[in-house]
């Protein structure tokens, strides 16, 4: 077996299972308004966070990323769209349960 063909076996063995409470990224906005933008997420019920963005090419701090659970990424990158967009705040969908 070749070099190749191991390393081809060795990547095609499968993607790992995806965390639900892995955080992950829905966007970035300036850096005046992330933190703003992050306590609208949350007051929305999303459990966003959000941290500084270092250009090195620039050398100075330009934008803010805002990071969220997995599982919640859809609803809140859609809520981000709205807050950017300037819609006014709409409620997080939530699962109808049934009741008994």
């Amino acid at each position: 077996m070749t070099l190749r063909q191991s390393i081809e076996r060795l990547l095609s063995r499968g993607s790992f299972p995806e965390n639900p409470d892995e955080l992950v990224e829905i966007g970035l906005v300036p850096l005046g308004t992330g933190p703003m933008t992050v306590a609208s997420l949350r007051d929305a019920g999303f459990d966003a966070s959000g941290a500084e963005t270092f250009n090195i090419a620039t050398d100075v701090l330009s934008d803010y990323r805002i990071t969220v659970p997995r599982r919640q990424a859809v609803d809140a990158a859609a809520r981000l769209q709205d807050l950017l967009a300037g819609e006014p705040a709409r409620r997080p969908r939530t699962p109808k349960h049934r009741e008994a």
